[in-house]
């Protein structure tokens, strides 16, 4: 069993050691009471002052987030109507460069015609392989590579 443990029957309040007309008012603290101050703040810190910057940093944060993601939904669609250009530009590059077209344009402009096979002449008697042209050849077996 635990012993009993010391009690105070005091009903009246602890007086200081000195009366009040002897005690020095601003005398400088020391020990003790430098570390109670340290603790108070230290827990004000905690308790108040770290939790109101985070908050703070919190809204800061979310505000930053909604510029960026007005900005990305800018670009977003600047992006959409560029790459829409592109593949409208593609179409016209692909209807421009019709064979029909450029065969129709030579004709009218540079005043070309359509080679016809009394037009086609054989000028050398190398081939690109370099191997020796020997006229038309009519099936039988492939050309050497």
């Amino acid at each position: 069993m635990a012993a009993p443990q010391r009690r105070y029957r005091s009903t009246l309040p602890t007086q200081p050691a000195l009366p009040p007309w002897e005690q020095v008012p601003d005398r400088p603290r020391v020990g003790k009471v430098r570390r109670k101050d340290h603790g108070r703040r230290r827990r004000f810190a905690a308790l108040v002052i770290v939790p109101v910057l985070l908050m703070l940093g919190s809204v800061y944060l979310h505000t930053i987030s909604g510029n960026l993601e007005g900005r990305e939904a800018a670009l977003q669609e600047e992006l959409d109507g560029t790459r829409a250009a592109g593949e409208r530009l593609e179409v016209e590059v692909a209807e421009l460069s019709a064979a029909d077209r450029v065969r129709s344009l030579a004709r009218e402009r540079l005043g070309m015609r359509d080679a016809g096979s009394a037009d086609l002449e054989v000028l050398g008697e190398q081939r690109e392989d370099g191997t020796q042209n020997e006229g038309e050849s009519r099936g039988g077996e492939p050309r050497p590579r």
